[in-house]
């Protein structure tokens, strides 16, 4: 469902009657006729307590699972019925995940990691290493780019992984709990970064059951039994 006086051309992320049912037995609706929409250059933030549906929705937004019913739009294309391949193609070029995990490769450097986000992109390797330092540059990791991941920080390697998903410029990017493996002092610097890096322009959608990280987002989603219960635009 779109806002009032937001072009269509405006839209990042839209989704119409999305429902998610998981078949059991016994059957289980996970979503219920969800609606709505996400602007470029937003930053929102989609709360609920477990059971509530916000894991299903992340699935379904990251295209990491299919809705029962509806259809969600990314960058205007209608992403149900794709091949897996061509599901794939989206994740790997409109998306830039985090999640609460780190995922780093233990072998290599962090630069080397921001970089493995553009393997399967096409460009030279040369160009790959230029990307992925501009990218620790912009997540202020640039100093620790010849580190492995065990000589980081938790914070740090949070860092690393958000600048691997932000290197190959995706519509937006989907964090998944990003905070769940930060003390409180690392949350609240990860938070700022977040809103640093949306004040630049970049489209953040995050799913945190944390009322106090959510507080970040300008823009909230309460998801609770399956359904939008609260949409706020602050």
């Amino acid at each position: 469902m779109l806002h009032p006086n937001t072009d269509i051309l405006d839209i990042a992320l839209e989704l119409n009657n999305v429902s998610k049912i998981y078949t059991g037995p016994p059957a289980v609706q996970a979503l219920s006729n969800v609606s709505l929409s996400v602007r470029y250059g937003e930053f929102v933030g989609i709360i609920g307590s477990s059971g509530s549906g916000k894991t299903t929705l992340l699935h379904l937004i990251g295209t990491l699972s299919s809705p029962s019913n509806g259809s969600i739009f990314i960058d205007n294309q209608n992403v149900v019925g794709m091949s897996d391949k061509q599901l794939s193609g989206v994740r790997s070029q409109k998306i830039g995940f985090v999640f609460q995990e780190f995922f780093l490769l233990p072998g290599f450097t962090a630069l080397e990691n921001v970089a493995n986000g553009l393997l399967y992109s096409g460009v030279s390797s040369g160009e790959r290493s230029d990307r992925a330092l501009a990218m620790l540059s912009r997540v202020g990791l640039v100093h620790r780019g010849d580190h492995l991941p065990n000589e980081l920080s938790g914070g740090e390697q949070q860092r690393v992984a958000i600048a691997r998903a932000l290197v190959h410029n995706p519509s937006f990017v989907l964090a998944d709990e990003p905070t769940g493996n930060l003390d409180s002092e690392n949350t609240e610097s990860l938070m700022k970064l977040f809103t640093t890096l949306n004040e630049e322009g970049t489209t953040v959608i995050f799913i945190t059951h944390d009322l106090e990280v959510a507080a970040s987002a300008t823009r909230r989603i309460t998801l609770k039994d399956g359904r939008v219960e609260y949409d706020s635009i602050l």
